[in-house]
């Protein structure tokens, strides 16, 4: 399948799931900070990492800002329960084709059951979109309600909590693209990848 109808069909999903979070945020860079003070500061990246998908990568020598121009879609309605932060999506703008076009794609999880480690990606589906929420101190976060790290497993104080600790960049390997790329990491212990360091990501909005 081409590209073009890649992007095609992709693109009807995204358009229902982000019927879900029409809001558009104004545009922001995804700022790191990590006990390795060589890591503070550094903005992630979108790097091809296949047929119009991306990784959320370190690549220093990336200088144009679009490729560190992100975007988050929200939500309609404001949450009823003030404990709930606002979900959405993290989208980016991808710019190809001939002649050329814009699409908006969408951060995804995606699972290996090999490991303890899910690869962020901006993907063309929505299907599998994740949605995420930023805290106060605009740190990207993901909700979680049941906490079966106790016996029985029960809901979380006040039914939700946002984890913003779960990040680390790592030496990855995707489809024959190698990148040091974000990851998110499932569950409490360390990354089995050796490589991983942990960091939480930030949302700093562009000055207008």
């Amino acid at each position: 399948m081409s590209l073009s109808l890649i992007l095609f069909a992709s693109a009807f999903g995204l358009a229902l799931a982000q019927n879900n979070y029409p809001n558009q945020s104004a545009p922001f860079n995804l700022v790191l900070s990590s006990d390795n003070s060589t890591l503070n500061g550094l903005k992630l990246t979108a790097c091809h990492s296949g047929a119009a998908v991306e990784s959320f990568c370190l690549d220093v020598t990336v200088a144009e800002p679009q490729f560190q121009t992100f975007f988050f879609n929200g939500s309609a309605e404001a949450p009823q329960d003030p404990n709930y932060l606002p979900s959405g999506l993290i989208t980016w703008t991808f710019t190809g084709g001939q002649p050329t076009f814009t699409e908006s794609t969408a951060m995804t999880l995606m699972y290996n059951p090999a490991s303890n480690l899910a690869f962020p990606l901006i993907w063309p589906s929505s299907d599998t979109a994740q949605p995420v929420s930023f805290t106060e101190d605009e740190l990207l976060a993901v909700a979680a309600n049941i906490d079966d790290a106790i016996s029985p497993p029960q809901p979380f104080e006040n039914y939700i909590t946002y984890l913003t600790d779960r990040w680390a960049v790592c030496t990855t390997y995707w489809q024959g693209y190698g990148y040091v790329a974000l990851q998110y990491i499932l569950g409490k212990e360390e990354p089995q990848n050796p490589s991983c360091q942990r960091v939480t990501v930030k949302r700093v909005f562009l000055e207008s």
